[in-house]
């Protein structure tokens, strides 16, 4: 009995450990296993993601080119296969379904949006079988979204030029609804000599410094881009040219000789291309325009080169300008050429009215007169000198082109 007893007591616990150990071991190759099968089905569908998200955002440049939604489906397709993912592929077990508008998700059956599906097989170890295939999916929408920064005044300039924003010392600017942007990185990059009042809870954001009272300003702030750079053109297809006429109403389309008789104009609705002469209102005269786009360019536009269209608003006149509220162009009311140089001149001793973005990317917007009074919604420019003019501005997004720029969205 002792001899048994010997035998059975520690060796029968010794394999009882065995098996514990076995056990303990079995759940530690598994728990292992299972962490690099989850290692796995995260990259996969992080990759997958990756990939959607970057298709998606192909489509959605294409519909911001203009493009229609076959080009833009075709370009997100293209996009996914550069990245590895294409349903061209049988064998591979990945599916890539583009569409465009989108079929589900907020932005259904939107136009201006790409949706892009990826479900594409990852190789598991244990899950959910043995050396089996788990399918992830990715899922990414991306569009055109709206590019205004929502600032009354933009000095894009990003030079550190001193005075981007200047007022003079008979200089007025009241600023509502937005706040002022100056990308220049100079220490007086915003300069107020004159009377400056941004209304609360507004103030300026400036990557450099100001001087002079008012500004409230937030200096070291990140460079703006243009918020309109990707803005087309208008097309000059189908369109009659015109000459200025001071009897009757002006028409949208070509003009290649100046608004400058000393008479009162009077513009339908539309686009207006002036290559060349512009605008330049002397003595009484006045402009009435509402719902208009008046595009300045250079005169051989749309091709290259030839003389810039200017615009000077001078002597005693008196202007009536908005924006089209519909259209490709909703809000955006004067714009300059980004190949024109020359400075807008707004002012003289007259009264401007205006509501809509006043936009010359390459150029000053240039106050003038010791009496002018000039009210609009928005200024987004190189620079912006009011000189000896008062400018009241009243920012909306109503009332201000917005722009669109590719983005994703979900």
């Amino acid at each position: 009995m002792r001899a048994l007893r010997a035998f059975c007591g520690p060796r029968g616990e010794g394999g009882q450990a065995i098996v514990l150990v076995a056990i303990f071991m079995l759940g530690m190759l598994f728990a292992v296993g299972l962490a690099i099968d989850t290692g796995q089905l995260f990259n996969g569908r992080r990759t997958a993601q990756e990939a959607a998200d970057a298709a998606a955002f192909a489509g959605a440049v294409v519909l911001y080119q203009h493009g229609s939604a076959a080009q833009a489906s075709s370009a997100a397709t293209a996009d996914a296969t550069l990245n590895g993912y294409s349903t061209d592929v049988p064998t591979s077990g990945t599916t890539v379904t583009v569409s465009s508008p989108p079929t589900s998700g907020s932005f259904s059956g939107n136009a201006s949006y790409v949706e892009v599906v990826i479900a594409s097989p990852v190789r598991t170890s244990l899950v959910p079988q043995q050396a089996g295939l788990t399918t992830v999916r990715a899922r990414a929408v991306a569009g055109n979204v709206s590019g205004n920064s929502a600032y009354a005044v933009m000095a894009l300039d990003q030079t550190c030029t001193s005075g981007d924003v200047s007022l003079s010392s008979q200089g007025q600017l009241e600023v509502d609804g937005g706040d002022i942007l100056i990308n220049s990185c100079s220490s007086a990059a915003g300069q107020n000599s004159g009377n400056l009042n941004i209304h609360s809870p507004y103030g300026t954001d400036v990557v450099g410094n100001v001087t002079g009272l008012g500004w409230n300003a937030t200096p070291g702030h990140a460079v703006e881009a243009d918020p309109f750079a990707g803005i087309a053109k208008p097309s000059t297809n189908g369109l009659s040219t015109y000459s200025p006429s001071c009897s009757g109403t002006n028409q949208p389309g070509i003009y290649t000789t100046a608004f400058s008789s000393n008479c009162d104009y009077v513009l339908a609705a539309g686009t207006y291309i002036l290559k060349g002469g512009g605008i330049s209102l002397q003595g009484n005269s006045s402009m009435t325009a509402v719902g208009v786009t008046l595009f300045l360019t250079n005169s051989n536009y749309p091709a290259s080169g030839g003389s810039c269209a200017t615009l000077a608003l001078n002597g005693n006149n008196q202007t009536t300008l908005s924006a089209p509220t519909s259209g490709t162009y909703a809000g955006m009311l004067i714009w300059q050429d980004s190949v024109c140089t020359g400075a807008l001149s707004i002012g003289g001793n007259g009264q401007i009215e205006s509501t809509g973005t006043i936009y010359a990317p390459s150029a000053s917007v240039v106050g003038n007169g010791s009496n002018a009074q000039v009210t609009c919604s928005q200024i987004v420019a190189k620079r912006f000198d009011t000189q000896n003019a008062s400018f009241h501005l009243t920012y909306s997004a109503g009332t201000t082109y917005q722009g669109t720029i590719p983005a994703l969205v979900e």
